[in-house]
């Protein structure tokens, strides 16, 4: 009988007929659900999911009661991406699931996007391009990046492309991380700074920190308060980082002269966050940094070959630390 796993990661498709013949020798089928959503609810993964032996999956909602639902034939969950807080990974460990990543996939992606994002509050190309359009032709003063200070929150490797690519184009380098690398920091040029005194120094802030209850609101009204007035902010990590009402008081204060958001509280957003969405001075994007052709490849190579893995009777690469 065949091993059935359920692929929500769409990028999966990519990838099918190189890992062909593997899949079939082991015995493995991979089906796509029927919906076209970018990610699944906890009813679609309730009603699709039982039988499966693994999931090839989005930031679905992994809820206790899905993978209760599953249980006992789901033994791994394979996130086609590096982020897992919608996974329960309490429930996981309960029914001896696996939940593994794609560690290394989009990096790159990720870090050319968050370079591209500094650029376009820093000369302002999207407003540009828009008044453009509108009609309007005139110059619209921006600011060079060589000498302006960018503060890295979260040096893991986003993080640390980040700075390879900023310190290229001459900037300043000072970072925030709970677990500091001073080794990589001596090399790239990049100095250690309490989060406080970050913020004080940051032109630019791009944060690039996991999702945990420590990270949670990292920037809030009274850390955006201690930010150098005028600074701008980059977010492609994970939207609960920010307290999204108090990045628009600081917003509308001109204490943050503009934010470029590639990632929220809730996704998609609720109507409830027009107010960061639709703020003039916020530039919002829908959680595609890492949405790089080359990138998406090598995810959906890396999480296949881990549902081969959990069919060899192995454990899987890239476990999730809370269940490794």
């Amino acid at each position: 009988m065949a091993q059935r796993v359920m692929a929500s990661a769409r990028n999966v498709a990519m990838v099918l007929d190189q890992f062909k013949a593997r899949l079939d020798e082991a015995g493995v089928e991979i089906f796509f659900p029927e919906s076209k959503a970018p990610t699944l609810t906890e009813e679609e993964l309730v009603a699709q999911l039982p039988g499966c032996v693994a999931a090839l999956a989005m930031p679905d909602d992994y809820s206790a009661r899905v993978i209760e639902a599953a249980a006992p034939t789901l033994k791994l969950i394979a996130r086609s991406g590096v982020g897992y807080d919608s996974i329960d990974l309490d429930a996981a460990k309960k029914h001896g699931v696996y939940v593994t990543t794609t560690v290394g996939a989009n990096h790159d992606a990720v870090a050319d996007f968050t370079l591209g994002l500094i650029l376009d509050l820093a000369r302002h190309l999207t407003e540009i391009t828009s008044k453009v359009r509108g009609g309007w032709w005139g110059r619209l003063a921006g600011t060079e990046l060589r000498g302006k200070t960018l503060g890295i929150v979260g040096t893991g490797r986003v993080g640390r492309e980040v700075a390879a690519r900023a310190a290229g184009f001459g900037m300043r380098l000072v970072a925030y991380d709970l677990f500091p690398n001073e080794d990589w920091a001596r090399g790239a040029g990049v100095t250690y700074r309490p989060l406080e005194q970050l913020l004080a120094e940051s032109d630019f802030i791009s944060l690039h920190a996991p999702s945990t209850a420590e990270t949670r609101h990292l920037l809030n009204a009274r850390t955006l308060a201690q930010a150098k007035r005028g600074a701008y902010v980059i977010n492609t990590a994970r939207g609960d980082l920010i307290d999204e009402a108090a990045l628009v008081a600081a917003l509308d204060a001109g204490q943050i002269a503009g934010a470029a958001l590639d990632v929220f509280a809730n996704e998609p957003p609720t109507a409830e966050q027009d107010p960061v969405i639709k703020h003039p001075k916020v530039l919002p994007l829908s959680h595609c940094a890492g949405a790089a052709v080359e990138a998406q490849r090598r995810a959906a190579e890396i999480a296949v070959e881990q549902v081969l893995e959990l069919a060899r009777g192995e454990k899987p690469r890239y476990v999730v630390p809370e269940l490794a």
